[in-house]
């Protein structure tokens, strides 16, 4: 939405200058408490830095459900196969690692005993392990799934029919809060604004992202679009019954005993507050 948003003007309409760069989340975070960049997106990474007490909060979400698949091996065609394969995730406690040994939980295998979990690269190192049989199985996000599924690989599962995850989102310090509120509700509006665009202007938006992923297949690009705006949350404001769970795990993942409430971990104020002058006004994309 971010992309969106810039490409639209929506952030020079706002008064603001916007540099996205590509930033892994623990990265983000460490340049973010330094001062040297204003927001970031990685908030699954924003949610495991809260639960250790780092000073963050996260203003806004885009998908509340994982938009991953679980790919196998051609000739694998339950996750019951998986049994004593390899399964690869990218970081021990990430969210791919939390979510891949849920599906494997509640598919009656122990992901601790039952199954060879590797810890491997995104999806691009991930997808030459698994044409090569280096590995059984894995997540992919919706770009690598349906390349997968082309290509004759088995979809065991989808992900965000077993759990939720958060993926995306706006984050922020608590010192940025404290400092620079007005121009947190500029950049919020913008968001926003991206948002509504992306949800709302499917062609649009597909061309848009046929330019973003550099992907050339218009009816590729158009079915990576369709699994994503099923799961995006419209307006940026989760609901607290999804949320709670999610840091209750996250303080099991990171053995946290901090008591952690969803206030303690989100802000949604700016988002609720932009949406309502968005509303307010009119506003359409």
């Amino acid at each position: 939405m971010l992309m969106i948003a810039n490409k639209e003007g929506y952030y020079k309409e706002e008064g603001l200058h916007v540099e996205l760069l590509s930033i892994r989340g623990e990265i983000a975070i460490r340049i973010a408490l330094a001062g040297e960049i204003d927001f970031f997106t990685n908030a699954g990474s924003a949610l495991a830095a809260v639960a250790r007490n780092v000073p963050l909060k996260i203003l806004a979400v885009v998908q509340d459900k994982p938009g991953w698949d679980l790919i196998a091996l051609p000739s694998i065609k339950s996750i019951a196969q998986l049994r004593g394969q390899t399964v690869a995730i990218m970081s021990p406690e990430g969210s791919l690692a939390v979510v891949t040994r849920e599906i494997l939980r509640k598919n009656g295998l122990d992901p601790s005993k039952d199954a060879n979990l590797v810890v491997m690269g995104g999806d691009d190192v991930r997808f030459p392990a698994l044409k090569g049989k280096a590995i059984q199985a894995t997540l992919f996000n919706a770009a690598a799934s349906i390349r997968a599924q082309r290509d004759g690989f088995t979809k065991l599962a989808s992900a965000s029919e077993y759990v939720s995850a958060i993926q995306g989102g706006i984050a922020v310090t608590d010192e940025r809060i404290k400092q620079q509120p007005a121009k947190i509700a500029r950049f919020m509006r913008a968001s926003l604004k991206g948002l509504s665009f992306f949800v709302n202007k499917r062609d649009a938006s597909i061309k848009y992202m046929v330019d973003i992923l550099k992907i050339k297949d218009r009816e590729l690009v158009a079915s990576i679009y369709d699994e994503e705006a099923k799961i995006t949350v419209r307006n940026g404001i989760s609901d607290d019954k999804i949320l709670q769970p999610l840091i209750d795990d996250m303080k099991r993942t990171t053995k946290s005993q901090r008591e952690m409430k969803v206030s303690d971990v989100f802000d949604f104020s700016f988002a609720r507050k932009a949406g309502e002058e968005l509303k307010a006004s009119g506003w359409k994309p």
